[in-house]
C-alpha cells in the first residue's frame, strides 16, 4: 500500500474549491444560455436575461482568483506541514 504522507485538505481549501467550481460551472452554463438566446433571435432582453449575460463577466474572474487562492493556501499548508515534520525533536537522556 502506498505511503500517503500528503497534507490533508483543510475546511478552507474545501470551501474555496467548491466556491470556485460553482462559479466557473455556473458561468459555463450562463455562456451556453447566452448562445441559445442569441441564436434564438432575442430582440429585447428582460432583466433576468441581462443578469445571465453579465454573470460570466464577474464570476469567471472570481473563479480564477479562487483557484489561485487555492494554490496559495495549499502551498502554505504544505510548508507548515513540512516544517512540523522536519522539526528537530528533543530526546530525553
Amino acid at each position: 500500500m502506498p505511503n500517503e504522507s500528503g497534507v490533508p485538505a483543510s475546511r478552507v481549501q474545501t470551501a474555496v474549491a467548491i466556491f470556485s467550481l460553482a462559479l466557473i460551472g455556473l458561468s459555463v452554463i450562463a455562456i451556453i444560455a447566452i448562445m441559445f438566446l442569441g441564436g434564438g433571435g432575442l430582440k429585447k432582453p428582460t432583466p433576468f436575461q441581462l443578469l445571465i449575460t453579465d454573470f460570466p463577466l464577474f464570476a469567471l474572474p472570481l473563479g480564477a482568483l479562487g483557484i489561485i487562492a487555492l494554490f496559495v493556501i495549499g502551498a502554505v499548508e504544505r510548508r507548515k506541514h513540512n516544517a512540523r515534520q522536519n522539526a528537530p525533536t528533543k530526546q530525553k537522556k
